[in-house]
C-alpha cells in the first residue's frame, strides 16, 4: 500500500505565532523535512516545502534500494506548507491524479490542517482523537504538565503562566530556592523561545538558545519582556516556567502507539549537546552515559506515559523527553506526538544493519555541520574509507543535506561500538575541516 508523507513541521497548529519565526527557523524546518526521504519506499509520495537535491536523493535511494523513478516528491518551493499552498492546484491537484483512498496517510504531525488536507483526498486517517486535534493537545507543554502531574509523573517544579502576574510570582518563588529556571513557549519548535534564567553566571544553560543572568533576583523586567505576557492575556502564547536542573543528561525514547496492542519502544538515546553554545547538536543511540538503573526507570515510566496517551485515543509515533540528574532522578520535559528527531535515524540503522541493529551497533548523529556540496563530499568519503561499508558494516551516511543553501548537512555514523564510532567521527571531522579552510 503506497503512503503519502507530508512534511508539515512548523505549522499554524504547532506554533503560537508564526509571524515571529525567522529565516533561520524556516531553514531549520526545511532541513528536518528532507529527512523524510529516508522513510520512502517505491510508490510513495512526499510533499515538502522545497525540492530535494538530486545528489541527496540519489545518495538515499542507493542505500534504501528505492528507485528514484518510482517515488513522487512534490515541492512547490516555499518556506512552509501553508494551508493555501497545500490546497493549491500545484499540490492538491497533482495528488488527486495520484492518490487513491487505499493510500496510507503519514504526516509529520497529524494536526487539524493535515486532517483537512487528508479528507480532501478521501483518505481515512483512523483515530478520532487525532482528527479532532489530539496530537496538538499532547504537544502543548501546558497540557503536558497537567497530564503528567495528574498521572504521577515527575515534572520539574513550576507552573504554566498566562499572565505577567503568574510569571512574576512564580519566578520569585522558584529563584528563592533554586539556581536557575527555564522559560519555555507553550507551542514552539526546536527550542525556539527556550531561555534559562539564573543568578549564577557560571551556570551552563544546556538546551536553551539563550541564558539570562540576573544580578538582582528581584529584577524581573528582562524575563517579563522575554515572555511577552500582559496582566490580562498572552498575546504571544502561554509560557511554562519551571526549575532548570543543571548538569543533567537529556534523554528520549520513541514509542509506537498502535491501533491494537501495547505501545512498543522503538529506540532511545541521549541528546548530544554542543559546548558553545550549549544547544542540541545530534543524538547518540543507545545512550552512552546513563546508568542502567536510571535508564530502566526512565523507559519504564515512558512506556507508562505512552499508555496514557494511547488511552486518550492517540495512535502513531510519540517521542518522550526527560532529563536525568547526577543522582539518577528522572524529570520529564515534554511529549511530542509526531515523528521525532530519531525516526529517520532508526530507519537508517534498520535499513543498513537490520531490525535488531542495537544488538550489534551504535549510532551517533550530528547536524548543522559545515560541509562541501555532496558531489564533492561523497567521493571523498569513499576515498578516505569513511563511507558506509556493507561488508564491514560500519561507516558514514548523510541523513539530510542543505549544502546548496546553507553549506550544512546532517551525518550518521554507524559502528560496532562507541570507540569505533568516535574514531570514524574524528576522521570525518578532520576531513570536513580541510574543506572549511
Amino acid at each position: 500500500m503506497p503512503r503519502l508523507w507530508l512534511g508539515n513541521a512548523c505549522t499554524e497548529h504547532m506554533v503560537d505565532r508564526m509571524d515571529l519565526l525567522t529565516r533561520e527557523d524556516f531553514d531549520g524546518t526545511l532541513f528536518v523535512m528532507k529527512r523524510l526521504v529516508w522513510l520512502m519506499r517505491d510508490g510513495d509520495a512526499l510533499v515538502l516545502p522545497r525540492p530535494v537535491p538530486d545528489a541527496f536523493l540519489a545518495h538515499v535511494t542507493r542505500h534504501t534500494g528505492t528507485s528514484p523513478d518510482r517515488i513522487h516528491v512534490i515541492a512547490p518551493d516555499a518556506d512552509l506548507l501553508t494551508q493555501d499552498l497545500l490546497h493549491s492546484e500545484g499540490v492538491l491537484g497533482r495528488l488527486r491524479e495520484l492518490v487513491t483512498p487505499d493510500w496510507e496517510f503519514r504526516p509529520y504531525i497529524h494536526d487539524r490542517g493535515a486532517e483537512v488536507f487528508a479528507r480532501e483526498l478521501g483518505l481515512v486517517t483512523g483515530s478520532r482523537f487525532v482528527a479532532e486535534g489530539g496530537a496538538e493537545l499532547l504537544n502543548s507543554k501546558v497540557v503536558f504538565r497537567a497530564l503528567a502531574a495528574g498521572a504521577g509523573f515527575a515534572v520539574p517544579d513550576g507552573i504554566p503562566c498566562r499572565t505577567s502576574e503568574d510569571l512574576r510570582h512564580t519566578l520569585r518563588r522558584l529563584l528563592a530556592a533554586h539556581r536557575a529556571v527555564i522559560l519555555k513557549r507553550d507551542r514552539a519548535v526546536s527550542g525556539h523561545g527556550n531561555v534559562v534564567v539564573t543568578t549564577d553566571p557560571d551556570l551552563k544553560g544546556a538546551g536553551a538558545l539563550r541564558t539570562i543572568v540576573l544580578d538582582d533576583p528581584a529584577d524581573h523586567g528582562q524575563v517579563l519582556g522575554e515572555a511577552g505576557l500582559t496582566a490580562t492575556h498572552a498575546p504571544q502564547g502561554e509560557v511554562v516556567l519551571e526549575v532548570f536542573h543543571p548538569d543533567c543528561t537529556s534523554v528520549y525514547v520513541e514509542v509506537d502507539c498502535p491501533e491494537d496492542g501495547e505501545p512498543v519502544l522503538l529506540n532511545g538515546g541521549q541528546l548530544r549537546i554542543d559546548r558553545h553554545p550549549p544547544i542540541l547538536a545530534g543524538l547518540a543511540l543507545p545512550p552512552r552515559s546513563v546508568p542502567a538503573p536510571a535508564w530502566e526507570r526512565f523507559t519504564g515510566e515512558a512506556l507508562r506515559m505512552a499508555r496514557l496517551v494511547r488511552d486518550l485515543g492517540y495512535r502513531g509515533l510519540v517521542n518522550i523527553d526527560a532529563v536525568i540528574d547526577p543522582v539518577g532522578d528522572v524529570w520529564f520535559n515534554e511529549v511530542n506526538a509526531r515523528l521525532g528527531g530519531s525516526t529517520h535515524l532508526h530507519h537508517i540503522a534498520e535499513t543498513l544493519v537490520g531490525p535488531d541493529w542495537t544488538d550489534s551497533h551504535v549510532l551517533i548523529s550530528r547536524f548543522n555541520v559545515r560541509a562541501p556540496a555532496l558531489e564533492r563530499l561523497l567521493p571523498a568519503l569513499r576515498e578516505h574509507g569513511l563511507a558506509w561499508d556493507p561488508r564491514h558494516r560500519r561507516g558514514v551516511v548523510v541523513a539530510s543535506d542543505d549544502t546548496a543553501a546553507s553549506g550544512t548537512l546532517e551525518y550518521v555514523v554507524l559502528a560496532h561500538d562507541d570507540g569505533e564510532a568516535d574514531a570514524l567521527e574524528d576522521r570525518l571531522t578532520a576531513l570536513l575541516h580541510q574543506y572549511d579552510q
